[in-house]
């Protein structure tokens, strides 16, 4: 009986992630081990043992020694091994599996992740040319590492809303002098200033100036007329004759 497109559904399919596909150079496989990869997936896939070798000849149509080599390729690679499984019966048998492999997919993923993580956190640590000065001064100033997030929110001031790097300094140390030591403190600072128009170090340097001259003078106001706080005045009434 001819097989029909219904046959082969039920016969299931084989899905292969798409990592091993990405990471197919980083392996160094070669197109027959990728084969017999791929075979061996669908085999486990299907709940099916590969480890007659015969079957294994006959469905990739290669030689036994082709195949037989291969697969030592493969576990000396250690992107195969073989482990022991209890069939039917309870009796412990062979079977390869391709834990090793996607062992390997695992790190190289993670050490993938990693690299980009770092170079993220690179291009946001230097927005400009000082970017670097902007991020260590804060890591100093926080006493850690600045957060990804943290990251981000610098290389926005400067890159989004192009606040001059020496100003962002500067809103820093008025946030230490202040003892509110948090982005969220500082970012009210730049937005004050912003409203103000003002976009330079100095004219930020000179607003701060202006602003302690006035507390200053009000401040020595308030003692001038504390000094006359004992002073008595006395009230005069008129009679109304």
């Amino acid at each position: 009986m001819r097989s029909t497109a219904y046959d082969w559904i039920k016969d299931g399919f084989t899905s292969v992630p798409n990592i091993l596909f990405d990471q197919y150079h980083q392996l160094e496989l070669t197109g027959d081990q990728m084969v017999l990869l791929l075979y061996i997936f669908s085999q486990i896939n299907r709940g099916k043992s590969s480890e007659d070798m015969n079957r294994l000849s006959i469905d990739l149509g290669w030689s036994s020694h082709k195949v037989s080599d291969t697969l030592s390729q493969l576990m000396n690679k250690d992107f195969l091994e073989i482990e022991l499984v209890p069939n039917s019966e309870g009796k412990q048998t062979d079977h390869y599996t391709l834990r090793p492999l996607f062992d390997k997919l695992d790190e190289i993923n993670f050490q993938q992740s990693a690299q980009s993580a770092q170079n993220t956190k690179k291009n946001h640590s230097a927005p400009q040319n000082e970017g670097l000065n902007i991020v260590t001064s804060f890591e100093q100033e926080f006493g850690r590492q600045l957060t990804q997030i943290e990251l981000e929110t610098l290389n926005d001031w400067v890159n989004i809303s192009k606040y001059d790097e020496k100003l962002v300094q500067l809103a820093l140390k008025q946030a230490v002098l202040n003892q509110a030591l948090s982005l969220k403190y500082i970012d009210r600072i730049l937005l004050n200033w912003e409203k103000k128009n003002i976009r330079t170090a100095d004219e930020a340097q000179r607003d701060i100036e202006r602003f302690e001259n006035r507390n200053n003078q009000n401040n020595s106001q308030m003692v001038d007329d504390s000094q006359y706080e004992h002073i008595e005045i006395p009230l005069n009434y008129w009679d109304n004759n």
